[in-house]
């Protein structure tokens, strides 16, 4: 490992004069350390939410996922970045243009794999920021559409495992790694301590699983609640577990979660246009997040609620177009 560190700080990334490790370090301290926002006091019991719109490649959440995924393996040394590897990994969005943008960064080819139900103003966005990208086939895995580009990448991988680098946001470990060493001390740092409920939806589990692992060794009491959304949900980057694959990474840790709440389609979209209206310009995964602390708040005393809006409005502007008419739109003024 000692002589990968060393190589880190010898090479330079191809096209500049800045050495892998400094280019990481760099990387790394321009990710995360978002602002914690006071939303909402309902029944007494104060909402705040981390805003990672603020994050610089994707303007989501994912920024921190998919630094520590592809710095990792770089800083154990367990991949030489001149190898002729092609980082691959499938994504249904911002972790795809996060991935893509943060590989150019770091002068890696990436292939993006993305389910046939991605909207088009997600894939474009997908296909500027990556080396490359592919849509699934529809029909490609018999769990469900969204599935298909997680079989589509490991099937693309092991047809030559010498030429690709599949990272698997859905199991693996640092993607945790990401949350608990940043997000979860960045809440407890901003909350002073204080908070006594995480409230959070989960695509792969790596945001409320890492968070947890942190919350939980400061203070075994913190309340951890996942967010569950309906069959046939239309929220991006977010998943149902009765119709799709629980990720490994939930599936082993779910001990830490200590209860659940159920959201559909239409609370997380008057919650998402809502946040519009108060100047929060964030995606329907926030609103999400947002519906269920505020459902939480209704039926709880003393708590001090923390959520995180994961993502910016970006791929949801036609999303709640279509779902929501403009006269619900308007005649929203309490979430």
């Amino acid at each position: 490992m000692t002589e990968f560190v060393s190589l880190l700080k010898s090479l330079t990334v191809p096209g500049t004069n800045e050495t892998y490790a400094s280019r990481i370090k760099r990387l790394k301290g321009g990710v995360g350390n978002t602002p914690l926002d006071y939303i909402d006091t309902i029944s007494g019991n104060k909402i705040f939410a981390k805003i990672e719109h603020f994050n610089p490649f994707s303007y989501s959440v994912k920024d921190r996922t998919a630094t520590y995924m592809l710095t990792g393996p770089l800083e154990r040394g367990e991949i030489n970045p001149l190898d002729d590897k092609v980082w691959i990994e499938s994504s249904s969005g911002n972790l795809g243009i996060a991935y893509g943008k943060i590989g150019v960064y770091l002068g890696l080819k990436t292939l993006i794999v993305m389910p046939s139900v991605v909207g088009e103003t997600t894939y474009m966005r997908v296909l500027n920021s990556t080396t490359d990208c592919e849509i699934t086939p529809g029909g490609y895995c018999p769990r469900g559409e969204r599935d298909g580009a997680i079989k589509r990448a490991v099937d693309i991988w092991m047809r030559d495992p010498e030429k690709y680098e599949l990272r698997d946001q859905y199991s693996n470990e640092d993607n945790i790694r990401a949350h608990e060493e940043t997000t979860g001390p960045e809440f407890w740092r901003q909350t002073e301590g204080k908070i006594t409920t995480l409230v959070l939806t989960s695509g792969t589990g790596g945001t409320i699983i890492g968070a947890a692992r942190y919350f939980k060794n400061q203070n075994p009491r913190i309340e951890i609640v996942a967010v569950q959304q309906q069959k046939g949900h239309h929220i991006q980057g977010v998943r149902n577990f009765e119709e799709s694959m629980k990720p490994i990474i939930f599936k082993d840790n779910e001990d830490l979660i200590d209860d659940w709440i159920k959201i559909n389609d239409k609370e997380a979209f008057k919650a998402t246009a809502y946040l519009w209206r108060k100047g929060y310009y964030e995606g329907t995964a926030s609103g999400l997040n947002y519906a269920a602390a505020r459902r939480l708040a209704r039926t709880k005393k003393g708590r001090f609620i923390a959520t995180l809006f994961p993502d910016s409005y970006m791929n949801s502007y036609k999303i709640i177009e279509n779902f929501l008419t403009l006269d619900e739109i308007k005649d929203i003024n309490d979430g």
